[in-house]
């Protein structure tokens, strides 16, 4: 809990105490965020909810529940739970929890060509090219296990985060974390994993609210454990995997 995008943190999450020992906590991961469309930002802080645990003792007492309405107690506010663990789910929707996402998209190398489009790799380069709300995101992110890229094409650019890592049967994913253009990141998905993947046991994806045109042919796979949120304020399209737990822990997207 000791990320530095925020000096001043409003709390760390929530504990459960018992005859002076901590036997539950949720952590709470905050950040300030500028959403929408770049002529249109508004500010909103996000959560992400993490780590998430209530000592056995006290189960089935309410008091994990109690702990949870704690946390997402402020309506302001937009939480997120990323975790890949399916245990926490029963009690996530019950406390009215909405599906932020339970599929995603996935693109493999072919044999196409692709003319116009341009990936820059450079973190320099990069920066000397957007804006300064999306340069906060570079510096943010630098520290930790994030690959950003900027895609050009016909005068558009859009800024990536990848999460790259290899999962189960070894297969390297290269996980969409955040686009700042969500159509031009759909539209160069596919170059993006002809001119990025190695030749074999790679894909390239996207959770699906990312992608809200899905192009002809694109195979879509379940998630096999849903993504879960609560706001008042802010789109499902407009939580990105960035400033989170993932990031903090290191975790693999899945």
């Amino acid at each position: 809990m000791t990320y530095r995008w925020m000096k001043e943190k409003p709390d760390f999450g929530r504990v459960v105490e018992a005859d002076g020992q901590i036997l539950g906590y949720c952590g709470m991961v905050y950040s300030d965020r500028l959403i929408g469309d770049a002529n249109q930002l508004r500010p909103e802080r996000m959560v992400s909810m993490s780590s998430w645990y209530l000592d056995k003792s006290l189960r089935g007492q309410g008091l994990g529940r109690d702990m949870l309405i704690s946390c997402i107690s402020d309506p302001t506010l937009t939480y997120a739970t990323l975790t890949n663990s399916s245990k926490p789910l029963a009690i996530v929707e019950a406390l009215g929890f909405q599906v932020l996402e339970d599929h995603r998209y996935i693109w493999r190398k072919t044999d196409s060509l692709h003319s116009g489009v341009i990936i820059i790799k450079d973190v320099d380069s990069i920066r000397a090219r957007i804006d300064s709300n999306q340069q906060r995101l570079i510096d943010d992110m630098q520290e930790y296990a994030l690959t950003p890229l900027l895609v050009e094409l016909d005068a558009q650019q859009t800024l990536l985060f990848f999460s790259i890592k290899r999962k189960s049967e070894d297969v390297l994913w290269y996980d969409l974390m955040y686009a700042s253009d969500q159509a031009l990141f759909v539209h160069c998905a596919q170059a993006l994993a002809d001119q990025l993947l190695p030749a074999t046991q790679a894909v390239l994806a996207s959770d699906g609210r990312f992608v809200k045109e899905p192009p002809p042919g694109i195979v879509s796979e379940r998630l096999p454990v849903g993504r879960y949120y609560v706001s008042e304020r802010v789109a499902r399209n407009e939580i990105d995997h960035l400033y989170s737990e993932l990031q903090l822990l290191n975790l693999k997207l899945d």
